[in-house]
């Protein structure tokens, strides 16, 4: 799981280190939020997957996430990297045996962190999205994904 954590990870700092905050404030289109907005969604989503560690329930709020930087690039730099140095730490505690609720499902704690692994991977192909639809090139380690 950390490889491959960390091949996604990198990718994903890898477009925002592409962009420019101007960048990170454009949209593709009416009713879809700005790039940056999800960069943001991913540090949240993952401090929510982080929690579900500790309290063996996996709950999808906002509330009480640190992340406070706005359309900064560097503050959601700082913010992703901290999150990822504290995923890493919290591989040395974690009961590997341990399972975690889902909606009343139990699933094992590398299912829940392969689930984490997908939801990074999906927005992958979202911001391949965006970057075409705002004529953006991506960063070569993107070519990964063919593109």
């Amino acid at each position: 799981f950390k490889s491959e954590w960390r091949f996604s990870r990198g990718l994903t700092l890898e477009l925002l280190d592409s962009r420019t905050d101007a960048d990170l404030g454009e949209t593709p289109g009416p009713a879809v939020g700005p790039f940056w907005k999800q960069f943001r969604h991913v540090g949240r989503l993952q401090e929510c997957y982080m929690e579900a560690l500790n309290t063996k329930k996996v709950k999808f709020d906002y509330r009480n996430k640190r992340y406070r930087g706005g359309c900064s690039k560097n503050a959601r730099r700082v913010y992703l990297r901290a999150l990822d140095r504290e995923l890493i730490q919290t591989f040395e505690r974690v009961d590997w045996k341990a399972s975690i609720e889902w909606e009343g499902e139990m699933v094992s704690v590398f299912r829940h962190l392969m689930r984490m692994l997908a939801h990074e991977t999906l927005h992958h192909g979202q911001w391949i999205l965006y970057a075409r639809l705002l004529q953006k090139p991506l960063p070569p380690g993107w070519k990964a994904w063919g593109v």
